[in-house]
């Protein structure tokens, strides 16, 4: 693994791989604060979940960064937050120059066999723009989409969405807490300042050292409340078509379909109202026996992780929220790659297969037998 405060790259490489071995990158998007520090838990879970059962014929890379504003290392002379449209598009970006070094200079670099985009929050808001502007022309090959807790339609209108919708009428909000909050930190030494933060937010370890860094960063808060403003004032109607939801009934043979969605939303969560989300279900979302159906699979989680997953653990503490998290997505990654794999030799195969898999796959399993919601 390749680690820094702003990016990590797994690299899950069986020790025999052959010549025509492919290659596939899981691309993580983070949320807001967005810190990638956050998610090393759940992406270190994933990888090795997913290293305990690959064959040899494929290599899987899971890529993750900080998004701009957040890390004092990317800003230089930048003395302004980004916004949510610059983060799409820096994340747009990165996202293609992501390519398998060469193994020769005079050769190429070529793109992923396939890419599986994971947003958490925002992120997954994110990752419906970034299979939206790559467009079905791209040499990027996104074959499947697993949006975490999404915040996509109407963030405003949830119950923390309209708390801090009422603070942005203050002038200048985001720019001025900014300020108080490197002025109430600034004296204070880093070791107790993680441990009021862990004691008052009640995060693990980990994540109370994150969230020290992010509020003794130059930038950090006033970056998180200037996106926050952007993903009030931005994320309100569903505003994408039939290239992001797919068909009821969809050609399946055609290899222009689009991307599989799943989408896993948290019950009571703070930063979705429960009307728009079952809103959303009910316009977008795939009916269970709908075999020939391209549009997204949507659950409904009944086991309550909260939607900071990243930054909790359970009452106990003996059980973190991204490992349960990771379990969830790596079994949805096992069935997306199976029929990816399948697509790939053979394009007149039925849809049915990758459904089949994964509902039998997530009701099956214990630890989350009640965990898929049936829409309606």
């Amino acid at each position: 693994m390749a680690s820094s405060t702003d990016s990590v790259h797994f690299i899950i490489n069986p020790s025999t791989t052959p010549p025509s071995a492919a290659h596939h990158l899981i691309y993580f998007i983070t949320g807001n604060p967005g810190l990638i520090g956050y998610y090393e838990t759940f992406l270190d879970s994933l990888c090795r979940l997913l290293n305990s059962s690959q064959g040899n014929k494929n290599i899987y890379h899971i890529y993750g960064r900080s998004l701009s504003g957040f890390v004092d290392s990317d800003l230089g002379i930048r003395k302004t937050p980004y916004g949510l449209e610059e983060q799409i598009n820096i994340s747009l970006s990165n996202l293609k120059s992501r390519c398998l070094p060469s193994e020769r200079n005079s050769e190429p670099e070529q793109y992923y066999h396939s890419v599986i985009l994971v947003g958490h929050s925002v992120g997954s808001y994110i990752l419906l723009e970034l299979i939206e502007r790559l467009g079905k022309s791209s040499p990027i090959n996104i074959s499947a989409g697993i949006l975490l807790f999404p915040t996509v339609t109407h963030i405003a209108q949830s119950s923390s969405g309209g708390k801090i919708s009422a603070l942005f009428r203050i002038p200048n909000f985001a720019k001025k807490m900014g300020i108080v909050a490197k002025a109430l930190v600034y004296l204070a030494p880093e070791c107790a300042l993680k441990w009021l933060v862990g004691i008052v937010a009640k995060m693990p370890r980990e994540a109370a050292e994150v969230t020290t860094r992010f509020l003794k960063s130059r930038m950090g808060v006033w970056q998180a409340l200037h996106m926050a403003k952007d993903e009030m004032d931005f994320i309100t109607e569903d505003k994408w078509g039939e290239g992001i939801w797919g068909f009821e009934h969809e050609d399946l043979s055609s290899e222009s379909q689009a991307p599989k969605l799943i989408f896993y939303f948290g019950k009571n969560d703070h930063w979705v109202a429960d009307h728009t989300r079952d809103a959303l279900i009910a316009a977008r979302g795939r009916e269970n026996e709908d075999k020939g159906s391209s549009k997204p699979v949507m659950m409904i989680d009944e086991s309550g992780i909260p939607h900071g997953f990243c930054i909790h653990k359970k009452a106990n503490f003996q059980i973190d929220h991204s490992e349960t998290v990771a379990e969830k997505v790596a079994v949805w990654i096992k069935a997306l790659m199976t029929d990816i794999l399948l697509a790939c030799t053979e394009w007149q195969i039925k849809s049915s297969g990758l459904l089949a898999l994964m509902v039998e796959d997530i009701v099956s399993h214990p630890k989350w037998k009640n965990s898929y919601k049936k829409k309606g």
